[in-house]
């Protein structure tokens, strides 16, 4: 009788979530914060626009 190799479960990814103001949708949003620290990238949940930090 052989033993059965336990299956670990990948670590969720999280992801940084900041609300703010679209310039395009014109409403308070969502908004999803990926890239290195200082060149940031917010994407908008409502249109799905992805926006630099210095364009907000």
């Amino acid at each position: 009788m052989g033993s059965r190799k336990r299956r670990t479960v990948k670590p969720q990814r999280k992801t940084k979530t900041v609300e703010g103001k679209c310039p395009k949708c014109i409403t308070i949003v969502r908004f999803n914060v990926s890239g290195p620290v200082g060149d940031e990238i917010y994407e908008c949940k409502g249109c799905l626009t992805k926006y630099h930090v210095d364009e907000l």
